[in-house]
């Protein structure tokens, strides 16, 4: 398995307010929905193996359609996946086949540390680990860097 971590920071168009950022991130079905791979999800109970830390998350089963080879070979996953909301934002825990692994975290804060004090407006930050068999990693990060750009710019409006 290889092990990739990974962040990005989007500035937030003026005037959203923290509040409605934090209440989209909140907002499970909103964000899932936000995402351009997602073609259903559902609730779901927690898998029985689920870690002790995560059992009491709130968890959904989703399907994404997949481009393999762009135009020309797609297919579909169905994983599970736990949601926890934070004070300042969100983490989500990706069960995905073949062993992929994604846990992300999302906040939103004033300013990126060492930016100047006259910077206005909001920022969301996204960390995400990543962990994929050898040979997957450059498919599975750019799926979710595209995704996720499209996801924030929805989220922003």
């Amino acid at each position: 398995m290889q092990k990739i971590q990974f962040s990005s920071l989007t500035p937030l168009p003026l005037p959203v307010s923290w509040e409605t950022i934090i209440e989209k991130l909140h907002d499970h079905g909103a964000m899932i929905e936000q995402n351009p791979l997602v073609i259903h999800y559902e609730r779901c109970p927690p898998p029985v193996d689920a870690p002790h830390d995560e059992a009491l998350r709130a968890w959904y089963e989703l399907t994404d359609r997949i481009d393999y080879i762009p135009g020309l070979l797609q297919g579909k996953i169905r994983y599970r996946a736990s949601f926890e909301n934070t004070p300042l934002g969100l983490k989500t825990h990706i069960y995905a086949p073949l062993g992929v692994d994604i846990r992300n975290e999302w906040s939103v804060s004033e300013r990126p540390l060492g930016e100047s004090q006259d910077k206005q407006g909001l920022y969301l930050h996204e960390e995400t680990d990543l962990r994929c068999p050898f040979g997957t990693a450059f498919f599975v990060r750019k799926n979710i860097e595209q995704s996720h750009s499209t996801l924030v710019a929805r989220l922003a409006k």
